[in-house]
């Protein structure tokens, strides 16, 4: 008993001093409620029902603790991780942290989560994070790396667990994916730029190791031909998928071909860059020059112009990987291996316009119009 002048210690508080918090087992909990190990573990589990006041004790008691339920011995008696790994190529590209937030959502959702790798498209370093995942025993891998399929395989097909790609394709693999039509991208993206009456147009890809790349390129040349011109006058450069490959390749369009007015971007990163090579050399966008991005990521939005640009659903590919996992996981790994290819839409912002001899010809065919 407390004597005058001494705080009084309720049993609840005196029960959270012993106990860190989520450090309460399931024996510290029946303690405090009176009540058997057993009852505490059907009514926190929702196994079988119990008397009123009896959950209304033990749930009283967790509270008081803090009590968390252990997620190793949870792990051990459903013999799931109820952790999915997630393998990426780089962070530090913007369309990356979307993609992998629409993931984390829909895992979220379903009480998983998401131990998260950046493979910075390291061949060595992607072997090293899968079997890392594998060591870890996640219930399911998302491969979110455009080359990961195809350089390891093997060892995806030989995993325990279900693996499903993203944002990349690898039809000889025998795994599921999902990625964007780049074709249609690539011909949405030229189809533009023509329509505004563009014909002195730039390309600027990525490396030809990169499937997407060679898509996107071939919608281009694509819509050349559906426009009746000769697929070989689209002028082609090399970028590196980053604003500083942007920049480069765009400086190397403006030295070697300076008659282009319009510039197809592998992905918004090189667009940028593009946007920012152009302000140096003097070329206005879109008075001068028009800039086609593909991606949509949110900075795109927000550049000088606002970038015109070919959207991919980040939000459908994550709930298609996820919805595909699940299956498997639960169907003890069985899946179709089958590709799903989701079409891109048109972003229409400002860095697009007629190219400056169409408004110049336009207002001569006016005035001749007018004096006639």
């Amino acid at each position: 008993m407390a004597t005058a002048g001494e705080p009084r210690v309720h049993r609840g508080s005196r029960a959270r001093a012993l106990h860190p918090p989520g450090s309460a087992t399931l024996r510290d909990v029946a303690g405090v409620a009176g009540v058997s190990i057993a009852t505490v573990s059907r009514i926190l589990t929702g196994a079988r029902p119990s008397a009123p006041a009896t959950r209304t004790r033990v749930l009283a008691a967790a509270a008081q603790l803090d009590y968390r339920p252990s997620a190793l011995a949870r792990a051990l008696k459903l013999r799931q991780s109820l952790t999915l790994g997630l393998l990426v190529t780089d962070i530090e590209n913007p369309y990356f942290p979307e993609l992998v937030r629409a993931v984390e959502d829909a895992a979220h959702l379903a009480g998983y989560a998401v131990l998260l790798c950046n493979a910075t498209d390291d061949p060595d370093r992607e072997l090293a994070y899968l079997n890392l995942l594998l060591e870890r025993r996640v219930d399911g891998i998302i491969v979110a790396a455009s080359r990961v399929g195809a350089r390891h395989a093997a060892l995806l097909l030989r995993a325990a667990v279900p693996v499903v790609l993203v944002n990349s394709e690898a039809p000889r693999s025998g795994l599921p994916s999902i990625a964007s039509d780049n074709r249609q991208g690539g011909r949405l993206a030229t189809e533009l730029v023509l329509g505004l009456g563009h014909r002195a147009i730039a390309d600027i890809t990525a490396p030809a190791a990169n499937a997407a790349a060679t898509q996107r390129l071939a919608g281009a040349r694509d819509a050349l031909r559906s426009a009746g011109l000769p697929p070989e006058t689209l002028r082609v450069v090399e970028g590196n998928a980053h604003v500083s490959g942007g920049e480069a390749a765009t400086r190397e369009v403006v030295a070697r071909y300076p008659e282009v007015t319009a510039i197809v971007c592998y992905n918004d990163l090189t667009a940028i860059g593009a946007l920012r090579a152009l302000r140096a050399a003097g070329r206005r966008v879109p008075h001068d020059v028009s800039v086609v991005g593909f991606d949509d990521i949110d900075a795109s939005s927000w550049t000088d112009p606002p970038l015109t640009t070919v959207a991919q659903d980040k939000q459908e590919m994550a709930r298609w990987a996820f919805a595909t996992l699940t299956r498997a996981m639960d169907t003890g790994g069985r899946y179709s291996p089958r590709t799903q290819r989701l079409p891109t839409e048109l972003v229409v912002r400002g860095s697009t316009a007629r190219p400056p001899d169409a408004d110049s010809a336009m207002r001569i065919g006016t005035r001749r119009a007018t004096i006639a």
